[in-house]
């Protein structure tokens, strides 16, 4: 595993392990469709302008899609992308534990 590697996961961690973020990406597994920021605000603690800081860092660390219609965002979670990262992440630790 790379240092590259490393750092990409402990970005993806950190994006994750913040409760607003989890739940925002709780969410939006269970959407089938693209959803605006204004629809996500329900599942969270903070405003309107919170949940769209946090959205915002979501997108830079790949973990939710952003696409620009007007003035409104919608949102999709890159579901390939966060289970591969979380699935590596597991296998490399079931690898590992085997060879205790």
């Amino acid at each position: 595993m790379t240092n590259a590697d490393v750092q990409e996961l402990a970005d993806l961690l950190k994006a994750l392990g913040e409760i607003n973020r989890l739940s925002l990406v709780c969410r939006l597994c269970e959407c089938e469709t693209p959803q605006k920021a204004m629809c996500l605000c329900d599942c969270c603690d903070v405003d309107a302008s919170g949940v769209s800081r946090h959205l915002k860092l979501l997108s830079q660390e790949g973990v939710v899609s952003v696409k620009k219609q007007g003035r409104e965002r919608n949102y999709t979670l890159n579901r390939t992308y966060v289970a591969d990262r979380l699935r590596f992440l597991a296998n490399k630790i079931d690898s590992t534990k085997e060879g205790i």
